[in-house]
């Protein structure tokens, strides 16, 4: 888990030692200690220094797999540091019984780290969870500290003494800590699978799906492009390109992730089946159905009527994927628009499974009239939605909005 507060993982430290050092046989009856991340001259009491002095990042851990497709840039990624404590006891006066008492001190807390140099999840003293009491509970954080040797004539360089006498100090270093990267804006990586099949003479092959896909860009010229696999909206055309596409029956099946069984595209797909191509238009149903957003395995069946009885062949699949429709962008004013098209929502589409992006910020889904950097699911067919604060008037910016990882076609609209 990654953390932006390095203060947090000092308080572990720190909140860790003292709790245990009050457990210890040799410290009691005496209360708990004081365990500061002040440098030890700038403590005001007595007790023990962690302070936290240096941060160096890990080299090893700066060339990660991107988190996401698309996300490669390194905001995205988290950055690895490494923290180096010194840590010093403090006595309460000049006494040679009080710097008896901090070498105690010093030697409770030595043994602590030695005997726990893991912080996680499950760290508890007398019953305390450390983490719970930081607010860092569940996150699957684990800080790990480790003593780093510093011979006696190399400790010098840590203190600038002058006629002072250098302090007593032990040094650790806690690694590996990750600073949070930026969000990223999520979208599904779309696979070709390739394969080699045989199949009887006569019998339908898919060799592709394509879908073209026509946009507005900024300024008002039309675009045009090819995708294949195929990514079609609602109302798109979809083309099937092979061979055997003829008999006295000519079937698309499509079977999404979660169908025990292909669904057969009825009448409102207006198929068209030619020998070497099949096209039809996505409709939202399939075999009474809703098809929801998202990747299909589409396939060609025949039928053809030999020796009196009909046969049936059944192409291999090939993967397609259905978006949403973007269908009317209405400015209302101030930074607000409303998206009509769909399928935005549906019982089967869970909440989190719908992302809206403005550029490359991810806005946050809302009960109500959406505020700025939010949007409301209105119906099925409609999403309001507020630009996020900080775009500069009078530039486009670019809408995704991604229903079960599928992504609706460009749209762009003007900041006011």
């Amino acid at each position: 888990m990654s953390l932006l507060d390095l203060s947090l993982v000092t308080r572990s430290f720190t909140e860790f030692v003292a709790r245990t050092i009050e457990l210890s046989p040799a410290w009691q009856p005496r209360a708990r200690p004081t365990v500061s991340p002040l440098p030890p001259d700038q403590m005001a009491v007595a007790g023990l220094s962690f302070y936290l002095y240096h941060v160096t990042e890990v080299p090893q851990h700066k060339n990660p797999a991107p988190a996401a497709v698309g996300s490669d840039a390194i905001r995205f990624t988290p950055m690895a540091v490494e923290l180096h404590y010194q840590m010093s006891p403090v006595a309460s006066g000049q006494t040679a019984a009080e710097m008896h008492e901090a070498q105690l001190l010093f030697g409770c807390a030595l043994k602590a780290l030695h005997d726990a140099p893991e912080i996680n999840d499950e760290t508890a003293v007398n019953g305390a969870n450390v983490f719970d009491l930081l607010g860092l509970g569940g996150a699957d954080n684990r800080f790990r500290l480790q003593y780093v040797p510093v011979m006696a004539s190399d400790a010098v360089n840590f203190w600038t003494a002058g006629s002072s006498a250098m302090r007593l100090a032990a040094y650790y270093s806690a690694a590996v800590v990750y600073l949070d990267p930026e969000a990223i804006a999520a979208r599904s990586g779309r696979v070709l699978s390739y394969s080699i099949s045989a199949f009887p003479s006569g019998s339908p092959f898919v060799s592709s799906s394509e879908s073209q896909t026509t946009f507005t860009l900024p300024g008002g010229q039309a675009q045009t492009i090819t995708t294949s696999p195929a990514v079609v909206p609602y109302g798109g055309e979809l083309v099937l390109t092979g061979a055997n596409f003829t008999g006295e029956r000519v079937d698309l099946l499509l079977r999404g992730n979660g169908d025990d069984a292909p669904r057969v595209a009825d009448a409102g797909w207006a198929i068209v089946a030619q020998p070497t191509r099949l096209s039809a238009r996505v409709a939202r149903t399939a075999d009474g159905r809703i098809m929801l957003p998202g990747a299909y395995a589409a396939s060609v069946r025949t039928g053809r009527t030999l020796s009196g009885r009909m046969i049936t062949s059944r192409s291999n699949v090939t993967p397609i994927q259905i978006t949403p429709a973007v269908d009317l962008v209405t400015d209302l004013g101030g930074g607000l628009f409303r998206i009509d098209g769909g399928l935005f929502a549906d019982p089967d589409i869970a909440p989190e499974d719908v992302e809206v992006h403005a550029a490359a910020e991810q806005l946050t889904l809302s009960a109500g009239a959406p505020a700025a950097g939010e949007y409301q699911v209105v119906s099925a067919d409609r999403i309001e939605l507020q630009l996020p604060a900080g775009f500069t008037s009078g530039t486009d910016v670019p809408l995704r909005i991604l229903v079960n990882g599928a992504e609706t076609p460009p749209v762009f609209v003007r900041v006011p």
